[in-house]
């Protein structure tokens, strides 16, 4: 469980009687499950679970994790597996691409996405690579698929394979290469960079952070807005894309055209750059603060240092561990502020990156291969920032 994506999914699924509360912590990949064992069985819970594909195994309350990923081998082993699926379907794009280059007579209009006749279809060498990067790009998001199908969940992993399958459909198979791959580099990009501040926090203080000595996860309540954000966001630019899809067409006659840019408009209902905006500038914070001796525990636990250090110390919700600095209690509080600064500012550039992408593709200024740039810049612009508190 690398993304929130991933937690709203779990968090839907196990949206069944007999369960209590739900405590996420996407550092540790890890979810807290308070359940009535009248009602549920645990077996139950991990079924439920495994159903989403992704990997799952239990822990007891109040267990430390440590580094038992590595122990069962669920991260190294996936995301190896990734890196081989993500280089096969970047060498075919490349490999399509001179093809298509080598075919054509003016190169840089197709590699802007303003070739009208779409002569790259006729050529048959780069068809077939295009082809085999979107299927090697998508064969690792295809079961996330079709689990958020199943479950009746537009997620952005059926977003990326709808827009990668309907480029090619229209003829831009080039761009729906650029989709499948690239959408596999952002997801690994976001996902180093929390196992990066994971092992970086297990390492300092012994364990995974963000649990109590119940071993209770602290969820911060804006990562839960931005959760619960994107989830009214996604359908509303989807809906967004099908009128873009349907409506202009009934005027002017071009179905292709404007098929085309309403797939723009689903890559960029990928919230991919919002959702993991919180949680990696979270565990940076967490990270940074704990190599000054000061432990916070999760995301709810610096905003309520931000409010109030003295008060989070005094409740337990920071810790002063032995060696910390005598202004660890100040530290805390105006590291707990800039990490919220640093919050707002990643949602804001996420939004306007967004909005600047939607206009464009309504006007026909963007190809899709460029909203996939863009939307992978944001993640890794609103990652980097969050990074920054490393430094703290």
């Amino acid at each position: 469980m690398d993304c929130a994506d991933e937690a709203a999914l779990v968090r839907h699924v196990l949206d069944v009687p007999g369960i209590l509360e739900l405590n996420f912590d996407l550092v540790g990949r890890r979810v807290d499950v308070s359940y009535d064992p009248e009602r549920v069985h645990p077996d139950a819970i991990m079924a439920l679970v495994g159903r989403t594909g992704l990997g799952v195994h239990a822990h007891a309350r109040g267990e430390h994790v440590h580094d038992d990923h590595a122990a069962h081998g669920h991260a190294h082993a996936h995301h190896d597996r990734a890196w081989i699926w993500i280089a096969s379907s970047g060498a075919c794009m490349l490999a399509g691409w001179a093809f298509e280059v080598w075919a054509a007579e003016s190169w840089t209009e197709r590699l802007l996405g303003h070739d009208s006749d779409a002569r790259h279809a006729q050529v048959g060498a780069a068809l077939a690579a295009y082809g085999l990067a979107i299927l090697l790009g998508l064969w690792p998001v295809i079961p996330r698929a079709v689990a958020a199908v199943r479950h009746l969940r537009l997620d952005m992993h059926v977003l990326v394979c709808i827009s990668a399958v309907g480029a090619a459909a229209v003829g831009q198979w080039a761009e729906g290469a650029a989709v499948a791959s690239l959408f596999g580099v952002a997801h690994l990009m976001e996902a180093w960079s929390i196992e990066r501040a994971r092992v970086a926090v297990s390492d300092l203080v012994g364990h995974e952070p963000g649990w109590d000595e119940d071993g209770e996860v602290g969820s911060a309540r804006l990562e839960r807005f931005i959760e619960r954000f994107a989830a009214i966001y996604t359908p509303i630019v989807t809906a967004s894309a099908l009128t873009l899809v349907l409506i202009p067409p009934l005027f002017d006659g071009e179905w292709a055209t404007w098929f085309y840019r309403g797939l723009i408009f689903l890559v960029l209902a990928c919230p991919c750059a919002l959702v993991i905006s919180t949680p990696v500038t979270v565990v940076a914070a967490v990270t940074s603060a704990a190599r000054r001796g000061v432990l916070f525990k999760g995301g709810l636990a610096l905003e309520r240092a931000a409010r109030d250090a003295r008060a989070a110390v005094s409740a337990r919700d920071v810790l002063l561990m032995p060696g910390a600095a005598a202004d660890g209690g100040a530290f805390a509080g105006a590291h707990a502020r800039r990490a919220l600064r640093i919050i707002r500012q990643n949602v804001s550039l996420a939004l306007l990156t967004k909005l600047a992408f939607l206009v464009s593709a309504a006007m026909g200024a963007a190809p899709l291969w460029l909203a996939v740039v863009a939307d992978t810049g944001a993640t890794l612009a609103v990652t980097l920032n969050g990074l920054r508190l490393l430094r703290a």
